[in-house]
């Protein structure tokens, strides 16, 4: 198997960004990067361009709120070695894991910064780097058009010794994005392997909510908890819905798109009464897109092409996850409300459709080294 370093000299010029240039905060974002000194700064810049242009609401909203954790890649660290990048990112992995053991953070982003991705051609050899890097971050080898899931746990309130656990995908993000018909999947830097625990930020949230609520009997100050903007499922199925609507109008025109709903349609398919009247005309269940939002590595965004490609079809997608508590979507146990614990095999995990997801069983704690190890090294 080639090295980072080896697929990274194979990797070519993008020729079309020369009569497309970055947007202007993606181009100020990526040289800041480029002069970062250290993965304290990297952060920094990236949480400050994600707070800000991040198309996904979840994401912009964790960025904000200081719930995302970071590492940061840079060439000399490609340079040096994967056994290297290797346990860099799984340091970081086992941070974030503590971290979100605490509630203190619901998203994991790792990046490349690098100059000759930044402006690479989307092609074979980029398409191979990126296997590569989330293969070194997953453990697993990677194969496109497939999703991945990392898990991510939550302590339950009282000390209990349970934990609620919840499979989070991993999603591609890359610079040369910017100006393609998926500019929804754009990041400054280089390329990043990004995973957000809806259901974690909900549930983490609800419990600082009502920490901050009873912070005076409990002798806390509210002001040293983090905020908690989304803090129920059914807050979260808004924000994922007002996401899609404010996709991108790229290239090729909007990636993905709400779904209108008749009114006859079952009630399970319409918005709550109380969400915004702009999204009641919509599907809370289906919407519509030409990319799969939970492929890890797509293999559509590796085509040298600015333009949507004609054979790239519609795709139906879903928020079911999000509030359909059936016993034929135990997604919405999985993602959604988390799957209560004692802890889980810490294996490689891939899955198709949200609701074809196992719920899994009950386990004990001791059984998840990743928990076990992120938890003891307090």
């Amino acid at each position: 198997m080639e090295s980072l370093q080896e697929l990274l000299e194979q990797v070519e010029p993008d020729a079309w960004r020369a009569t497309c240039p970055f947007e202007a905060s993606v181009r100020e974002a990526n040289d800041a990067l480029l002069h970062a000194t250290d993965e304290v700064a990297a952060s920094r810049i990236l949480d400050a361009w994600l707070s800000r242009y991040q198309p996904c609401l979840f994401g912009r909203s964790a960025a904000r709120q200081g719930l995302l954790s970071h590492c940061v890649l840079f060439d000399s660290d490609i340079a040096r070695s994967d056994e290297h990048v290797r346990e860099t990112i799984q340091n970081a992995r086992t941070d974030w894991t503590r971290r979100g053991f605490r509630g203190e953070r619901s998203g994991f982003v790792v990046t490349v910064v690098s100059r000759s991705v930044i402006n690479a051609r989307p092609g074979p050899a980029l398409k191979a780097f990126a296997q590569r890097l989330c293969g070194l971050y997953l453990l697993d080898e990677i194969a496109c058009d497939q999703v991945y899931m990392d898990d991510l746990f939550l302590e339950a309130p009282g000390h209990t010794g349970q934990v609620w656990r919840w499979r989070a995908g991993v999603n591609y993000f890359a610079a040369n994005g910017d100006g393609r018909w998926w500019q929804d999947h754009r990041m400054p830097g280089g390329i990043a392997f990004s995973v957000n625990s809806v259901g974690h930020m909900a549930r983490s949230g609800a419990i600082n909510r009502l920490l901050a609520d009873g912070a005076t009997v409990l002798g806390l100050n509210p002001a040293d908890l983090p905020a908690a903007p989304i803090d129920s499922l059914d807050k979260a199925l808004m924000v994922a819905m007002q996401t899609i609507s404010g996709a991108s109008n790229a290239t090729s025109g909007k990636a993905t798109w709400l779904r209108e709903v008749s009114s006859e349609a079952p009630p399970a398919r319409r918005c709550p009464a109380h969400f915004p009247p702009k999204l009641q005309p919509f599907d809370a269940c289906e919407y519509g897109g030409f990319y799969h939002t939970d492929f890890t590595v797509p293999s559509d965004y590796f085509e040298d092409s600015a333009v949507r490609p004609a054979h790239v079809r519609q795709r139906t997608l879903d928020f079911t996850y999000l509030r359909d508590a059936g016993v034929d979507n135990p997604a919405h146990i999985t993602m959604g409300v988390g799957q209560r614990i004692k802890g889980e095999p810490d294996d490689g995990w891939t899955a198709g459709h949200k609701r074809q997801q196992s719920a899994g069983e009950l386990v004990a704690m001791s059984d998840s080294a990743r928990l076990m190890s992120a938890i003891g090294s307090n």
